[in-house]
């Protein structure tokens, strides 16, 4: 606990555990229902506990990328929850999922808690950001991590008749790390991924393939277009700076 000169508790290590304390449930959850389930959905649970995992490590470890990794898994989290009260319903589950992505998203809030990870000098320096180049870094990664969750139920799901498309989730996975590495092909490989899943998912929707997600069930062609509409937000910051380069080459 601290306290600042305007008397207001800031709770920043209570905050950053209670979000540990979450993100750790989801890794242990999806690993044991990964174990327990086996056959077509191993894959799948076994890929969300990986991701989860990283959320976990990024706070815990206090890695500059780790607030902005963690809310964005909230942040799908809780738009998969909305999405599914809206389609399907009222169901205690999907709240449930919904409320427990908030206390992971709301404990990481405010600038203290900002100065911990991304507010260390060492990093920008190293990568010689300015506060747009951060700005730029914060919403790639944010977004990419809202759609890695979307994504691993869109590839990997068990859906009749349909290919899983793993190739999808490894480049969005490469582009994810390529992001955090400071590397510019990280984010050519999230826009493909986000190029991928929207004509995918145009296919899916010709078809009417869906995928049952524990209460929520949606048509494979949402899943996809929300993939692709979050991936496409990520690497949109990057657009106008990658022309102007173009246009300095003249390529």
């Amino acid at each position: 606990m601290r306290l600042e000169g305007n008397k207001k508790l800031l709770f920043v290590g209570e905050r950053r555990a209670v979000a540990l304390l979450f993100l750790g449930f989801f890794t242990t959850v999806f690993f044991i229902s990964g174990i327990a389930q086996g056959g077509a959905w191993l894959a799948c649970f076994l890929a969300m506990s990986a991701v989860y995992g990283v959320g976990f490590f990024g706070i815990a470890s206090e890695w500059f990328w780790g607030r902005w990794f963690a809310q964005g898994l909230a942040t799908s989290g809780m738009t998969m929850a909305v999405l599914g009260l809206i389609t399907n319903g009222f169901n205690w589950s999907l709240a449930i999922w919904g409320i427990i992505h908030g206390l992971i998203y709301l404990p990481l809030l405010g600038g203290a808690m900002a100065k911990r990870y991304e507010g260390k000098p060492e990093w920008r320096e190293r990568y010689n950001l300015d506060e747009q180049g951060v700005a730029r870094i914060k919403r790639a990664v944010n977004g990419a991590a809202s759609a890695l969750p979307t994504v691993i139920f869109y590839a990997l799901a068990p859906r009749q008749g349909q290919m899983a498309t793993v190739g999808l989730l490894a480049l969005v996975a490469l582009g994810t790390f390529g992001l955090v590495r400071m590397r510019f092909w990280g984010v050519l490989a999230l826009g493909g991924a986000a190029v991928w899943s929207g004509l995918s998912a145009m296919s899916f929707g010709c078809c009417g393939a869906s995928s049952q997600i524990g209460a929520l069930s949606l048509p494979l062609s949402t899943l996809g277009l929300l993939a692709a509409a979050m991936l496409a937000y990520a690497v949109a910051p990057f657009a106008r700076p990658a022309l102007r380069t173009l246009r300095s080459k003249k390529l």
